[in-house]
């Protein structure tokens, strides 16, 4: 619960997978674009829960990480604001020109999220894609230290790439089926209010997407610890799906079972 409070969940998922895929790729990675990617990951959703929990409205509802945000809300932009400077150092040494650029791009796309989903998020109501969106935008964040992919793996990459996008969207929408109580008595916008045959289905979702992860290992075999991570984390995406948990915890516990890629991370080290 702890690592889902103070945003650290989603930065430890994001550098378990760069260096997932870099190792299975074979691509060099320099520790600086790890640290980098785990800054720039806990500043966004840092900033996110800032934002979300300074837009409710006094008497509303509120999850226990909206909770927390509140009661510790200076202490918070204190954080918010030394993990921004120290990020930009590390981006501004470490990095180079062509992955600041394009992960400039994403960072500008994730800043529009954050306008789209909290001053002006009633464009959620006629275009419910909020949780594809933050799929799509963790994923690319993830593996932008990797563009482009060595030319001998391009099918390989893009094929992993896209299960894990659809991996990371499937995490958002099944934790909006779970809130989608919290969110209707909040007055927000998700895929599960609008569209609750989804969310409802996500478990379903998730199972054949870990089916089709591993049976997609054997034709790419380099490829195959990436695709069992994958795989294994859908199924235990599918699992929590089926379970009746506390609602706080199965949403801290959705963001823990991605880090299936610490398994052969720890393996290979051995």
């Amino acid at each position: 619960m702890w690592l889902n409070l103070v945003c650290l969940d989603a930065p430890l998922v994001a550098v378990a997978w760069l260096w997932l895929f870099a190792g299975t790729f074979r691509i060099p990675l320099q520790v600086g674009n790890g640290v980098a990617l785990f800054l720039t990951a806990w500043l966004i959703y840092l900033g996110d829960r800032l934002v979300d929990s300074a837009s409710l409205k006094t008497d509303s509802p509120k999850s226990l990480r909206q909770q927390f945000c509140g009661r510790y809300r200076a202490l918070w932009i204190v954080l918010l604001a030394l993990v921004a400077g120290f990020d930009a150092c590390v981006i501004y040494r470490t990095t180079a020109l062509e992955t600041f650029i394009v992960g400039g791009a994403v960072g500008g796309l994730s800043l529009i999220y954050l306008v789209l989903n909290h001053p002006l998020g009633l464009i959620w109501r006629s275009l419910p894609a909020k949780e594809f969106m933050i799929g799509l935008l963790f994923a690319a964040g993830t593996l932008v230290a990797l563009l482009p992919p060595p030319n001998t793996v391009p099918i390989g990459f893009a094929i992993a790439a896209v299960f894990f996008a659809a991996l990371c969207a499937l995490n958002c929408i099944s934790i909006a089926g779970w809130e989608s109580g919290l969110d209707r008595a909040q007055g927000k916008v998700s895929i599960a209010t609008r569209h609750p045959g989804i969310a409802r289905n996500s478990g379903f979702i998730a199972l054949v997407l870990g089916v089709a992860s591993f049976a997609m290992a054997p034709a790419f075999r380099f490829a195959a610890p990436l695709l069992a991570c994958i795989g294994a984390s859908a199924f235990l995406l599918a699992w929590l799906n089926s379970r009746a948990i506390e609602v706080d915890r199965r949403t801290a516990l959705a963001d823990l079972v991605l880090l299936t890629p610490i398994v052969p991370l720890i393996a290979a080290a051995l």
